[in-house]
């Protein structure tokens, strides 16, 4: 899919993209090298924080472009509608974001923030199941965890909707663990955000490296992969995922 941002309006300028007005109920996102708010080291919510990387704005697409697709042949809504690898470019539909913005962590094991949260309940590395928590972009708060009564009583979400939410979360994030697992690589512990589109709640922003924490062998600290190898990792996935489909659409084009 050939796309451009030339000419058209720019809504919002951020750390990791930009974001432009494009057609009618559609919106596309330039992905930056700017490294955003999970890179490098850790703040004192366990966020990741860093400076510019080379490349990653591509890296990232191509990482959301492999995962979306992904999600959509498993019936998972999202607002993913093409993308520009070459212009750095996705094409998504235009949508609402809920609340401040709502970002949704889901936890395999113990790690990071959990940990300093409840230094007595977990152990560092300790399988958790369901866990599943919703945060409230706000930086002047320091993105605080909301539960699902407090959401519906400030009108962010409905009870149906919260619980879209986790059956979307829950069901990526497994599409995501076993992706990984086929590298040998264990999911720590990922965030999706979410918005609605046409009164539908959907998949928004990018999945990519710097949204999850991913451990090879052991789930220690020394394990877990910086977000440029893991970058790597899923760019090389999703070029040999690309270069299969490409083999098998010939194959079956073939006339014999």
């Amino acid at each position: 899919m050939k796309l451009s941002k030339d000419g058209l309006e720019m809504v919002y300028a951020g750390k990791t993209k930009d974001v432009y007005n494009y057609r009618d109920g559609e919106i596309l996102l330039y992905m930056k090298d700017g490294a955003g708010t999970r890179y490098s080291k850790e703040d004192s919510d366990g966020n990741e924080i860093g400076s510019t990387v080379t490349g990653m704005g591509q890296k990232n697409l191509i990482a959301s472009e492999y995962y979306f697709k992904k999600f959509i042949e498993a019936g998972i809504p999202t607002h993913y509608l093409g993308c520009d690898i070459d212009e750095n470019l996705m094409l998504v539909r235009a949508g609402k974001i809920l609340g401040t913005g709502l970002e949704c962590i889901i936890r395999f094991f113990a790690m990071g923030s959990l940990l300093r949260r409840f230094p007595d309940e977990y152990a560092h590395g300790q399988p958790v199941f369901d866990f599943f928590e919703t945060i409230l972009k706000s930086d002047a708060d320091n993105d605080p965890p909301i539960s699902k009564e407090e959401l519906i009583a400030q009108g962010v979400v409905s009870d149906s909707q919260y619980d879209d939410i986790k059956r979307i979360c829950q069901t990526a994030a497994d599409v995501i663990q076993v992706d990984l697992k086929e590298e040998s690589l264990s999911l720590v512990d990922l965030k999706f955000e979410l918005g609605l589109v046409d009164g539908a709640i959907v998949l928004i922003d990018e999945v990519s490296a710097g949204v999850m924490r991913v451990a090879r062998d052991n789930i220690k600290a020394a394990n877990i992969l910086s977000k440029e190898e893991l970058s790597d990792i899923l760019v090389t996935k999703a070029k040999r995922s690309k270069l299969i489909e490409m083999l098998l659409s010939n194959k079956d084009n073939c006339c014999i």
